[in-house]
Order: C-alpha cells, then structure tokens, then sequence
C-alpha cells in the first residue's frame, strides 16, 4: 500500500484529477500528482504520482512512488517505489528500487553507489 503523507500526516500540494499542469515544479515537502503534469520536477524530499496521475516528466527527488502512468526519467537521490497498477516508461536511476507485482515497467534502470557513473576501466587496466 502505497503511503502518501509526510511523518508529520501533511502534504504539501495536491494537484487534483481533472486538473492539469505544464512547467517546472520545485517544492520542499510533499507533492501528490492525480491529474496530468507535464515538465520537471526538483525536489530533495518526496513526489508522489497517484492511480489517476499522468506525468511526462523528467524528475530529480529525494524519493518518488508512483502508482499513475509515468514516462520520463526519474533520479531519486533515496528510493523509486512503484505499485500497482503503475506504467512507467523510461529511466529510473536510484540506489534503491522497489517494484511491486502487477507493475508494467520498460525502460532502463541504473542502481547503486556507482549509477550514473562510467564503470569503464581505464586505458591499462585489466578487463
């Protein structure tokens, strides 16, 4: 079950269903998506994107759980937690992805210390 509130039981802004939004949002907290969003996303804390939700975007967050339709790139500096009936298309990069049963996923993902990083060895270096 996916938890969309902060410890203190508030979020943030809420972009209901229905509701549609274009343009770059930045924000401290957390942000829950049920309608459609189109742009970025900065934040070091938590973006959520409901059932309903439709995001096209690319994303740079602390932790981001999706359960809408997703296509983009998303880079969690903490966690990518994705549940049912989620679709995501596209590039996740995170030190930690969760993906529940039930979960339509195509794209690429990049995990760990060293994601994102060039892992080729050097010129010299054994291979």
């Amino acid at each position: 079950m996916m938890k969309t509130k902060n410890e203190d039981g508030t979020i943030n802004a809420f972009l209901g269903k229905n509701t549609s939004f274009n343009g770059t949002l930045a924000f401290d907290g957390l942000v829950r998506i049920d309608g459609t969003f189109e742009g970025n996303v900065k934040t070091n804390d938590t973006f959520v994107i409901a059932n309903s939700g439709r995001v096209k975007a690319d994303i740079d967050a602390g932790t981001v759980k999706i359960s809408g339709n997703f296509e983009g790139t998303v880079v969690a500096k903490t966690k990518v937690e994705l549940y049912k009936p989620a679709q995501v298309t596209g590039t996740i990069k995170t030190p930690s992805l969760v993906i529940e049963d039930g979960v339509v996923f195509n794209g690429t993902t990049e995990m760990g210390k060293n994601s994102g990083k060039n892992t080729q060895p050097n010129e010299g270096e054994k291979k």
